[in-house]
């Protein structure tokens, strides 16, 4: 029986995993101070995939047939009896004519070093990255460098009632200016509202101007701003 673990699933930055035993007992990840979320979450100092935790991925991946999984970005690390890790990956159905999509995969590796995974979530949102000139192509790094962050708090001022925080750069598009895709944290400006996981559409001109064209929540994959 082909292990296909992709699973079409409402993801906000509140996650709440099945039970999967004693030793991999896991809370749910929530807004929290610093770096710090409930549940034990941790958010990653950095997203950037490093050779250890590509490692990590490829080995809980091992057999699994249904879909291909390359990791983008590290989100999250939450310890346990061993450590749960929280990655965002490009995905493809093996099926004719697939589509590539966003994934939340969550790992998790024990006390010995063994890896395997625990849930794979559909964000809803496609990748729509081709490799043709002019199209969109995977960023050089998921660091948000510090012209991006500029650019993405200019822009988001002009964004009332919810904060946005810029977590990874995913994929840039080069036309007069760039076009990023960057995966967000919301939070709607209210008492005792959650964090969410949102994809934020930047165009920066070639004078360092800069707006947001688009807002899709990871939830459902529906469009939250103006184009």
């Amino acid at each position: 029986m082909k292990k296909l673990l992709v699973l079409l699933l409402t993801l906000t930055l509140i996650f709440t995993f099945a039970a999967c035993g004693g030793d991999k007992t896991e809370g749910t990840a929530a807004e929290g101070e610093g770096n710090e979320m409930a549940g034990g979450w941790t958010k990653a100092d950095s997203p950037v995939i490093t050779e250890e935790l590509a490692e990590l991925f490829n080995k809980a991946m091992g057999d699994l047939v249904g879909a291909e999984h390359v990791p983008v970005a590290y989100i999250a690390h939450q310890l346990v009896s061993g450590t749960n890790h929280m990655f965002l990956a490009r995905s493809t159905a093996v099926t004719e004519n697939p589509t590539e999509y966003y994934t939340l995969i969550t790992i998790y590796e024990d006390l010995d070093g063994n890896a395997e995974i625990l849930d794979i979530t559909e964000t809803g949102v496609e990748t729509n990255m081709n490799g043709m000139m002019g199209g969109w192509q995977q960023a050089d790094t998921p660091e948000v460098t510090d012209d991006i962050a500029e650019a993405f708090s200019k822009a988001a001022e002009k964004l009332l009632g919810v904060d946005y925080e810029p977590v990874a750069v995913l994929s840039r598009q080069v036309v007069a200016g760039t076009n990023y895709c960057i995966l967000c944290e919301s939070k709607v400006v209210a008492p005792d509202t959650e964090t969410e996981y949102c994809f934020v559409y930047l165009y920066v001109d070639l004078e360092g101007n800069s707006e947001i064209t688009d807002i899709v929540n990871v939830a459902n994959g529906s469009e939250e701003a103006e184009g």
